[in-house]
C-alpha cells in the first residue's frame, strides 16, 4: 500500500519515572491514548482480550475508554497521554492507526535517540519543554505509522556493511523463497553467525525480516492487482495457495481474501 500522509498528535503530557518499585494505581481507563514505553524492567499489562509482558524498548498503546490494567515489580518508563488529530477532510480510518497493544520499533537507533532527548526536555522550560516534546511524539508516531504501513520492512539500515549487504540480498530474494545459508556464504559467515548478529543489530531475526517482505508484496498484490490467490503464491514463492491462506493469517490475523475485500480501493 501506498503511504501517502501522517496522522497528526497533539502531546497532553509526557512523564518519565525512573526505578519505580510498582504502579501507584493497578489499572486506569484513559479519556486520551496512553503510550507507555520501557525503559528498564517490566510490566504485565491486560486491556480488552490483549494482555502480555512488556520489557525494555517495548512500547505499549492504549486507545481511550479501555481500562489498562498493569503490574510491576521494578520499571523505569515513560508514559505519554495524546490525542490524535483530525486535520483530514474525511475521518481517519481504524486501519489508518497504528495498531493499540503491544509494539515494537525496528528502526532502534532512532528509537533510542528520540528517548535520549525526551529525558533531556525535562530540564528545559516548561513551555519550551512541551513545545519540543511534541515535536518527538510526533516524530516517534511517524515511524510507527511508517512501520505500521506495508512498506515498513523496507525502512532498517545498518552503518555495518556487513548487514546493509545483508538486508539488500534478502530484499531480493526473500518474495522468491530465499536460502539463508547461501546469503550467510556470500557474506562470508555461517548461517548461526548471520542470524545473531541480525537479530542483535535490528531486533528480528533474518527469517522473520524476509517473510515480512514477503507478506508486503502478497499484499500489494491482493490489493493492486486481479491475480488469484494461486498466482500469488507461485509468484511469492509459496508451495500453493493454502500455504499462502495459512501463512498469512498467522502473521497478519486474517485470511488473504478478508484483506483483500477490506483494503482493495
Amino acid at each position: 500500500m501506498e503511504f501517502s500522509r501522517f496522522l497528526e498528535s497533539d502531546l497532553q503530557y509526557h512523564v518519565y519515572v525512573k526505578d519505580a518499585p510498582q504502579f501507584q494505581k493497578t489499572h486506569d481507563t484513559y479519556d486520551h491514548w496512553a503510550l507507555f514505553i520501557v525503559e528498564e524492567g517490566a510490566f504485565h499489562y491486560r486491556m480488552g482480550s490483549q494482555s502480555g509482558t512488556a520489557v525494555k524498548d517495548d512500547i505499549v498503546l492504549c486507545p481511550p475508554d479501555l481500562t489498562f490494567y498493569r503490574q510491576t515489580d521494578g520499571l523505569s518508563f515513560h508514559l505519554m497521554g495524546f490525542q490524535w488529530i483530525n486535520s483530514l477532510e474525511e475521518p481517519p480510518r481504524a486501519a489508518d492507526y497504528p495498531s493499540f497493544g503491544k509494539l515494537r520499533l525496528l528502526n532502534t537507533k532512532r528509537f533510542q535517540s528520540t528517548l535520549s532527548q525526551f529525558r533531556e526536555a525535562q530540564y528545559l522550560h516548561a513551555g519550551i519543554g512541551h513545545t519540543y516534546k511534541k515535536h518527538l511524539l510526533r516524530d516517534l508516531l511517524y515511524l510507527l505509522q511508517i512501520e505500521h504501513s506495508e512498506q515498513h520492512t523496507m525502512t532498517l539500515f545498518s552503518e555495518d556493511p556487513t548487514l546493509g549487504r545483508a538486508l539488500h540480498l534478502l530484499q531480493q530474494q526473500a518474495e522468491f523463497g530465499l536460502s539463508l545459508k547461501s546469503i550467510a556464504v556470500e557474506l562470508g559467515l555461517t548461517q548461526v553467525q548471520l542470524t545473531r548478529r541480525f537479530t542483535r543489530e535490528f531486533h528480528i531475526t533474518p527469517s522473520a525480516y524476509a517473510n515480512n517482505l514477503r507478506m508486503d508484496k502478497v499484499k500489494q498484490l491482493l490489493i493492486y492487482s486481479s491475480l488469484t490467490l494461486a498466482q500469488i503464491a507461485e509468484h511469492c514463492g509459496f508451495t500453493d495457495e493454502h500455504h499462502l491462506s495459512k501463512s498469512f493469517k498467522k502473521l497478519c490475523g486474517v485470511n488473504p481474501s478478508s484483506y483483500r475485500k477490506t483494503h482493495s480501493v
